[in-house]
């Protein structure tokens, strides 16, 4: 099993971020995006390191289009000489066509004519043939020779991997189909994993004909820890509000279901409509917490919970803690790990 980090630090502090992560024994970094750009950072995190590799965790595909991202994935690919993993996600509609003012149709089926052509763009200039993509939503018939960065550029390792993110078996199963990984939610529990995620994963690989082992699964599980019981205390709180918050969102609301917790979603969206943010906690009881959470002051402690929820379930796991948390405290688990 791979450790891995997010960082989520201004461009001013990443490569010195990234540096220390790799001295500190990290296998990954990733970047997320929020109020930033995810992949600016990652070429500060390539020049500053040399063996460890970088992802978006996750980029907002539909924000972009496949050629946007065939060029970006392609260079950060080319300058960390093979190390970047393009982590996609699609987002929900509201943020699509209202923050981004782009098109929202089938996302699952969105995803994969988008992944197809990316790597149809790819071919393209790994081989030098002519580009001839025509997909149901995006078609890509131009490539003259001024605009095709050459093949050199990527040579010995080739254009990088492409995981997706996903909850529902509609998204995951596509994951399975055409992506090298699989990214799930931090919401996800291991119940989850083993009878929802794994049986769709399963499902998009066998129309692939690819064995299910042939896809990396990742997790960021959510870890409340703390040097203390008062700070035990408020890792636990923050993470109840960061559950809430995930729980105000349909299509997290599988999980719910899965759990016995059917109608907490709707309570919680309808509490989010009316920006009662603090209140929305307190409807997150412990045992769902705990359910998704492991809670331990002793890194030792942490790493036996971590190791007995996933090991053989993930092959890449990375540590979400939604609070400040002392990076040192951190690497002692990862160390323990």
């Amino acid at each position: 099993m791979k450790i891995d980090t997010t960082l989520t630090g201004g461009l001013a502090t990443m490569g010195k971020a990234a540096a220390a992560a790799e001295a500190a024994g990290y296998a990954g970094i990733w970047t997320f995006e929020g109020a930033h750009d995810p992949f600016l950072p990652l070429l500060l995190a390539a020049e500053h390191t040399e063996r460890v590799e970088l992802g978006t965790s996750i980029a907002v595909a539909f924000a972009r289009n496949p050629l946007l991202l065939a060029t970006i994935a392609w260079d950060l690919q080319a300058y960390s000489r093979g190390r970047f993993v393009l982590g996609l996600g699609s987002q929900i509609r509201a943020h699509i066509t209202r923050r981004y003012s782009m098109p929202w149709s089938r996302p699952a089926d969105r995803m994969r004519d988008m992944v197809l052509a990316v790597r149809a763009i790819w071919a393209s200039w790994e081989q030098g043939g002519r580009l001839d993509y025509q997909g149901e939503f995006y078609q890509h018939t131009l490539m003259p020779p001024l605009f095709r960065p050459s093949a050199e550029e990527v040579a010995g390792f080739g254009p990088p991997p492409i995981y997706l993110a996903g909850v529902g078996p509609g998204m995951t199963a596509v994951a399975g189909e055409v992506a090298d990984g699989f990214m799930s939610h931090p919401f996800c529990t291991p119940t989850f994993l083993r009878e929802v995620t794994l049986p769709a994963l399963a499902q998009g690989a066998e129309r692939a004909r690819k064995p299910l082992g042939d896809i990396v699964i990742h997790h960021s599980a959510m870890v409340a820890t703390g040097r203390s019981a008062s700070e035990l205390a408020a890792a636990r709180q923050a993470i109840r509000k960061q559950l809430a918050f995930y729980g105000s969102t349909p299509a997290y609301w599988p999980i719910l279901q899965l759990h016995d917790r059917a109608e907490l979603g709707p309570r919680l969206k309808a509490m989010s409509k009316n920006g009662e943010w603090d209140r929305m906690a307190d409807l997150v009881d412990d045992d769902f917490l705990d359910a998704v959470a492991i809670t331990a002051t002793d890194p030792a402690r942490a790493a036996a919970q971590l190791h007995e929820r996933y090991d053989g379930l993930v092959e890449r796991l990375g540590f979400n803690t939604p609070y400040r948390v002392d990076a040192a405290l951190l690497t002692d688990l990862l160390r323990e790990m």
